[in-house]
């Protein structure tokens, strides 16, 4: 008989039950913090009703546990491996000739694939649902409305200037940010047409859209070429980058369609990059979160204290977060580079995971 199946399997169970408990608690918690703010926002809002901010509420939660997943591996076993050594179930395993990196198998298997499911399955879930959370709050508590999107066909971009709407499309930027295959409808308030633009290229400067190439086409007269023509503007490239697809709304299967589209239309994808990385990363770094909680559990068990094994797991997982959002924008800002910035996090994880389990099993 395979004993060690039967263990591997036992570990693995105790540690996935103890990961859902812990991650249904932060779930709690989050949604409980998530609808107070909504509520104290939808205060001065008459549209944004109670059962608004319900769907707002449940919308958010999936983005938030993903990013807690780790921490719930790191408590999880903090919990699971406490409880196994309190009932000697470890110091009977570790008689039998069982060693601690063989007992950690099975749940860094649970941890493994927890991680990739979160990326390949629940990732893309959770992008939809913020991506829906953003279209709402946007509607329902900003006056902002997005001025750009960037598609395979072109960018198109959209303006509301003295109650005058402005549609802009561009089926490709070239360099300089000059915008080619320009094609420009101009309405008289929101909804009557008034002109359609045909230009072979714009530039935006201050305040206006500089067209050359124009044909200029009426509701009813017949086009008219004209060699250049300017419009008038509120749009600036910081307000069009800004109003692009955030990274926290694609998943991992279209970012990187995404990034390729936005660097050939010259916009920067440094932040969509990151995001990547930082998803394949978030893979070793659940992982790495189940050394550093079995650790502190274990050792903190040997030396008896709970409050001890809390506070360093505590400590461990501050530390991580502290360390995570300072590489982040260093990433960010191009101070360091993306892929650094975005595996630095989980390599310092398993770093220390590996290094505190091997001073707990050779001393």
């Amino acid at each position: 008989m395979n004993h060690f199946g039967l263990l591997a399997r036992y570990l693995a169970r105790r540690f996935f039950a103890w990961v859902c408990i812990v991650l249904l608690a932060l779930a709690a918690i989050v949604w409980l913090v998530g609808m107070i703010e909504l509520l104290r926002r939808s205060g001065t809002r008459e549209d944004a009703t109670f059962g608004v901010v319900l769907q707002l509420a449940a919308l958010k939660l999936p983005a938030m546990l993903e990013l807690l997943l780790p921490f719930a591996v790191l408590f999880g076993s903090l919990f699971a491996f406490d409880r196994l050594a309190r009932h000697n179930e470890l110091t009977a395993a570790h008689g039998a000739g069982v060693s601690v990196w063989k007992l950690l198998l099975p749940a860094l298997a649970v941890a493994f694939a927890l991680g990739a499911g979160k990326v390949a399955i629940y990732g893309p879930l959770a992008a939809a649902a913020q991506s829906r959370f953003e279209q709402l709050e946007t509607r329902y508590f900003s006056n902002a409305v997005p001025v750009s999107s960037l598609s395979q066909s072109g960018l198109w971009l959209r303006e509301v200037a003295d109650g005058d709407l402005t549609i802009l499309f561009a089926g490709r930027v070239g360099r300089g940010r000059i915008l080619y295959d320009v094609v420009l409808y101009r309405y008289d308030g929101l909804k009557r047409f008034r002109n359609r633009l045909d230009a072979e290229s714009a530039e935006l400067r201050a305040g206006h859209w500089h067209l050359e190439g124009v044909w200029d086409a009426g509701s009813r007269n017949a086009p008219v070429r004209r060699a250049t023509e300017t419009v008038a503007t509120t749009l600036s490239w910081e307000r069009i980058e800004d109003g692009l697809t955030g990274p926290t709304t694609m998943s991992v299967w279209k970012l990187p369609g995404y990034i390729h589209a936005l660097e050939d239309a010259g916009f920067p994808a440094r932040k969509h990059r990151l995001r990547l990385h930082a998803l394949f990363a978030s893979v070793v770094l659940t992982a790495a979160m189940l050394l550093i909680g079995a650790t502190v559990s274990i050792r903190s068990r040997r030396r008896g204290g709970v409050a001890a094994m809390l506070a360093a797991g505590v400590g461990a997982g501050f530390l991580l977060f502290i360390l995570s959002d300072v590489v982040f924008a260093l990433g960010l800002s191009g101070r360091a580079p993306v892929v650094l910035a975005a595996w630095t996090p989980a390599a310092a994880a398993v770093m220390f995971g590996c290094a505190a389990l091997l001073h707990l099993e050779d001393g």
